[in-house]
């Protein structure tokens, strides 16, 4: 009998099978799907992703979780390691709206596409700091994984607030300036500066509408300011509030709810707080559909950075909606789990979906890319990193200061502490942190 419970000739488990590797037939987990965070399923059964969840996971404010009906972060990929969902509607022409199944391939292969892949001493502290905890596989993942940055939920206190060296007052500047990044640069940690540059969505236009008028209010202009802000808002949730929306439409819709939520959330009006938590569970419904459908990266776990390098999107534009919607995700999550932090309302013994694993791109590099040529010579040419449920290992042993964008710098500061950051910058790559 193998492990699973049924009976099989094969003795190894499926993923070393696949891969061509010897099998040590540990269970739960083998070695190899240990160290590769896969599930290990033997006797040929059939695997079950690495961010699944259950019918009975509760939805409630105090966890993000998934819908019954789809596996969160359940990727469609094809060879390029992109989502099947992503229908390149940035700077390529719109895509039909569609169901994945069996066709999909052959549809994707019809998209037009600009291929480029045929464009051919340190802070040892801060380093020690990057050990974790056993290797998770599948739902692994607990709080200890995620000890560096417990502290900031676990021990908050509103002093805090105003100390700017710690974990909580650094996520609450980095939640209340997203809106005043977006006035400024037309982009924020999450949302790419070129990924709306074609066919703007309205929802889109209308949230960078509110952030210049909301940065540049007077005490003559807040009331019409608020009042624009009222009826965007009201406009987001009559007309984004359905399921026949393109995955571009529904990420606008993330994007322009997470800046109408830190708007209200911290701008410190009472009733503007509490139209932000009227609008919670709608937030985390919209994120939960963008969990089910990003391409989580899973083809490209156990690849080591000359095998990232050898698997190019097939696409700046395809890459920049891909990476911005594990982003989005992973920021509108945060947020989520910061306002129930702020008030008071953690829960101690559920992480919600942090407790599955959520990959993203690190490099700077290919983040600030400027255009096709400059991504491509990024790719082939530039450190990256493919970070997987938060394991940091392999960038602290070859990273610097320059190859971190703002977006990890926000989970990297949250992980290793402002002032340990600010040394890894410096030290590593002279970089100065403001």
């Amino acid at each position: 009998m193998a492990p699973g419970g049924g009976s099989s000739r094969q003795k190894s488990c499926n993923a070393c099978v696949k891969n061509k590797r010897r099998c040590d037939k540990r269970t739960p987990a083998c070695g190899n799907c240990a160290r590769k965070r896969y599930t290990c399923i033997y006797g040929g059964q059939a695997n079950i992703k690495s961010c699944d969840n259950s019918a009975d996971v509760p939805m409630t404010l105090d966890s993000l979780a998934c819908p019954s009906t789809a596996p969160c972060g359940a990727s469609y990929m094809n060879d390029s390691g992109l989502s099947a969902s992503l229908d390149a509607d940035m700077g390529i022409p719109p895509a039909p709206i569609f169901e994945i199944d069996d066709t999909f391939e052959s549809f994707l292969n019809s998209m037009p596409r600009s291929g480029f892949g045929d464009i051919q001493e340190q802070s040892d502290r801060l380093r020690q700091d990057a050990q974790v905890a056993s290797t998770p596989t599948s739902k692994a993942l607990s709080r200890q994984d995620y000890s560096k940055m417990l502290p900031i939920c676990d021990n908050y206190e509103p002093w805090q607030l105003g100390d700017p060296s710690t974990g909580i007052a650094y996520a609450m500047s980095t939640f209340k300036n997203l809106h005043v990044t977006f006035a400024q640069n037309s982009s924020t940690i999450y949302l790419h500066r070129r990924l709306h540059v074609n066919d703007t969505p309205r929802w889109i236009l209308q949230a960078f509408s509110v952030c210049v008028l909301y940065v540049n209010q007077t005490e003559a202009t807040r009331a019409l300011v608020l009042k624009v802000l009222h009826e965007n808002v009201n406009d987001l949730r009559e007309t984004a509030n359905g399921t026949a929306l393109s995955l571009r439409e529904k990420l606008a819709r993330v994007h322009a709810m997470v800046i109408y939520q830190t708007i209200r959330m911290f701008d410190g009006d009472i009733s503007l707080g509490q139209q932000a938590e009227n609008d919670v569970p709608l937030l985390e419904a919209w994120n939960n559909e963008l969990g089910n459908i990003r391409d989580n990266l899973d083809d490209f776990a156990e690849l080591d950075l000359g095998g990232i390098r050898n698997k190019p999107p097939e696409s700046w534009e395809r890459w920049l909606l891909a990476e911005s919607v594990r982003r989005t995700y992973l920021i509108s999550s945060a947020l989520k789990n910061f306002w129930e932090v702020l008030k008071g309302r953690p829960n101690a013994n559920y992480i919600g979906i942090w407790r599955y694993i959520h990959r993203w791109t690190l490099s700077k590099h290919l983040w600030d890319a400027a255009d096709p040529l400059e991504f491509s010579r990024a790719w082939k040419e530039k450190p990256m990193w493919i970070i997987s449920g938060f394991s940091l290992e392999e960038f602290l042993k070859a990273g610097t200061g320059d190859d971190v964008d703002d977006f990890a710098l926000v989970f990297l500061t949250l992980y290793f502490g402002v002032n340990e950051m600010k040394m890894f910058c410096y030290e590593t790559s002279g970089r100065i942190l403001t």
